[in-house]
């Protein structure tokens, strides 16, 4: 039986005399893990293998290195003035794999919250948020466990929000109106609630209101990354650079880890493609890292996804993007002349006070309140449809096409009761007149492509047909 003091520290060696009267040191093995246990160290089973890992005050869980596990040796024998123990244990490696295998294993089913509920970790406690409340529990009592950086390093407590900095941003960059304020602030409360409900898998895109797409660029500078870096404050997140972006690489997500709750695609390229997201924001999510075998994260481990970009992020098109997103447009009160630093006088996070801290913290869980009771909300399109059909099309196009409808007489246009018919050779030759450079980048396949996309956009319904050897389009005027 191991011996074990008043601390609850195993004695994991013997002192052994021989008949001389020399004192031999022994490491019993067995002991030596028990010892590790103690300490709260286990094996995290994960995938068919283990991560080594400790757990303090009942709930808190920590990655673990080797290197560690020696120190705390160290620092334990040392401490007790065992330092002859120490330099028997260097004669052998004793936190080997071989060893590290035999200590006791666990599987953990982290709390994510429930639908009804989300789960914060702040320094003095777990903040559980409901539709309507707070309860703070604290880490001894909590039952389940958290990694130990998904905790934040300040304390929670309910404080009046009213004059806070960043629900003053929220109100600007939504337009200062209160239907498109109360949808920021859903989707900030969905992002923020680690819950995965697999009836509700939706990536959150930021965009800007207004985008100059003749050039390629919007305004920039109008907010949408400090929400991004707002979200960070409160649960982990990993940002990737839109600009590296390469999907198709089978390393591409080595970095998430499993305490990752957001995965942020910062300033996406208009080439960027959101399908290549889809398994990911609705189904398991593989990861491979070098040197190791790859692993299959679950769904409801798996990142929630935020989008920024200065362009339309547009999938296949139907149902499967319309599903998988939901896009914000983000307005154009900050920018090049009003910054956020020249407004409020400071740096949002790295210039806040702990009271501005607080009001900040209490506004993030008032977001997820109202994510709670009101769910999901989507702000209707200001610019975006008109934005996508011109970057699906082009500018000059959706000019010609508007003229076209606005008068049909003009481009030979025929009315048969409701249904206006018009010869896709004769508007095409009209366009190639009107727009001579773009129509050479522009074949009659193309054409007709974008006039499906046109009408799509516009909600028209129409139909293809040929008669007497021409090809028309039908718009049904309804």
């Amino acid at each position: 039986m191991a011996k074990i003091d008043s601390k609850g520290n195993v004695q994991f060696w013997e002192e052994i005399e021989d008949e001389k009267g020399n004192v031999y040191i022994k490491i019993i093995k067995a002991d030596f893990i028990l010892f590790l246990e103690k300490k709260g160290y286990r094996k995290l089973i994960q995938n068919k293998d283990f991560q080594l890992i400790k757990i303090f005050d009942n709930s808190i869980i920590s990655a673990i290195m080797e290197h560690s596990i020696r120190s705390e040796v160290k620092n334990h024998l040392f401490d007790i003035g065992k330092s002859n123990v120490w330099e028997v244990f260097l004669g052998q490696d004793y936190v080997a794999k071989r060893f590290i295998e035999g200590i006791d294993s666990i599987t953990v089913d982290f709390d994510y919250g429930t639908e009804n509920t989300a789960v914060f970790f702040y320094r003095n406690g777990v903040l559980q948020v409901t539709s309507n409340g707070f309860i703070m529990v604290p880490y001894i009592e909590y039952d389940g466990y958290v990694w130990e950086n998904q905790i934040l390093g300040r304390d929670f407590t309910i404080q009046s929000f009213d004059d806070c900095k960043f629900r003053q941003f929220c109100w600007n960059i939504a337009g200062q109106k209160e239907d498109r304020l109360l949808a920021l602030e859903t989707l900030i409360g969905y992002l923020l609630h680690t819950y995965k409900d697999p009836s509700l898998t939706k990536a959150i895109i930021l965009m800007d209101e207004h985008i100059d797409l003749e050039v390629g660029r919007s305004n920039g500078g109008t907010g949408k990354t400090l929400i991004a870096d707002g979200i960070k404050q409160i649960i982990p997140s990993l940002r990737k650079n839109g600009k590296l972006l390469k999907p198709n690489d089978r390393f591409f997500f080595s970095d998430v880890e499993p305490y990752h709750k957001v995965i942020v695609f910062d300033d996406v390229k208009d080439d960027f493609s959101f399908e290549s997201l889809y398994s990911m924001i609705t189904g398991d999510m593989p990861i491979e890292k070098k040197y190791k075998n790859a692993v299959i994260m679950d769904f409801k481990d798996v990142p929630k996804v935020l989008i920024t970009s200065n362009y339309v992020v547009t999938g296949t098109g139907g149902n499967s993007e319309k599903r998988r997103k939901v896009t914000f447009e983000v307005g154009s009160h900050y920018g090049e002349n009003n910054t956020v630093i020249q407004e409020f006088g400071h740096r949002f996070f790295n210039d806040w006070t702990n009271e501005e801290w607080l009001k900040f913290d209490n506004y993030m869980m008032f977001c997820v309140q109202q994510y709670l009771n009101s769910g999901l909300i989507e702000a209707p399109s200001i610019n975006e449809n008109k934005n996508r059909l011109i970057q699906d099309t082009h500018s000059d196009f959706v000019t010609f096409m508007d003229t076209v409808l606005e008068n049909p007489s003009g481009y030979g246009g025929e009315f048969k009761d409701t249904r206006l018919g018009l010869d896709k050779a004769v508007i095409y030759q009209n366009f190639a007149n009107s727009y001579p450079e773009l129509s050479k980048q522009v074949s009659s396949i193309q054409f007709k492509k974008w006039i499906d996309i046109y009408c799509d956009s516009k909600k028209l319904e129409i139909e293809h047909k040929k008669s007497n050897g021409h090809s028309y389009v039908v718009f049904i005027m309804l």
